[in-house]
């Protein structure tokens, strides 16, 4: 894969939380955490990209570099068939990926495998969560990479397959939306 002529040397993966806040109130119990985009997320390591019900429930991407690994998944030939795209479906699309016959490594076992300061299940962005990070969180209102979140101006794999053999994935530096084997 090729863009604007130069050919992707390395592949770096995002790391995501799904976190929900206390809402159950008895005497005496504080009121739930609520959090907004660009805040420490509930792991203590995370930054909050997307958030719903008064951001009492969203997602947070680590900010710790993974890119160990250079593959997708060891299984390359066969569609999984089940991945989606959107928002809320990168946690079971890194199941599906861990789960087929034959897994021994990926991006997405790294993913869940991860552990910060507090325990959580880490997976590999959709397509459109990967997207959200892009645009809640990186993308400095022009297009380009504001440093935010330390992510580097190269291409991120996400969990949401193209086909049998490439995968989404998105740029960076500009936001580009592409797709790879």
């Amino acid at each position: 894969m090729t863009k604007n002529g130069s050919i992707i040397m390395g592949i770096l993966i995002a790391l995501l939380l799904l976190f929900t806040t206390g809402c159950n109130l008895s005497d005496g119990d504080s009121p739930p955490t609520k959090y907004a985009i660009g805040d420490t997320g509930p792991s203590g390591v995370g930054i909050v990209f997307y958030v719903t019900d008064g951001g009492l429930h969203g997602l947070e991407v680590s900010t710790v570099d993974q890119s160990t690994f250079s593959e997708w998944s060891n299984i390359t030939d066969e569609e999984i068939g089940t991945t989606g795209e959107a928002i809320g479906t990168g946690f079971l699309n890194t199941d599906a990926i861990i789960g087929q016959a034959g897994h021994t490594d990926s991006v997405a076992q790294i993913c869940r495998n991860y552990r910060a300061v507090e325990e959580g299940d880490w997976f590999l962005p959709s397509k459109d969560e990967l997207n959200a990070i892009w645009e809640n969180l990186v993308d400095d209102g022009s297009g380009g990479n504001s440093g935010v979140g330390g992510f580097a101006e190269r291409i991120y794999w996400s969990s949401s397959e193209y086909n049998g053999t490439i995968v989404c994935c998105q740029w960076f530096d500009d936001g580009y939306k592409d797709h790879t084997n």
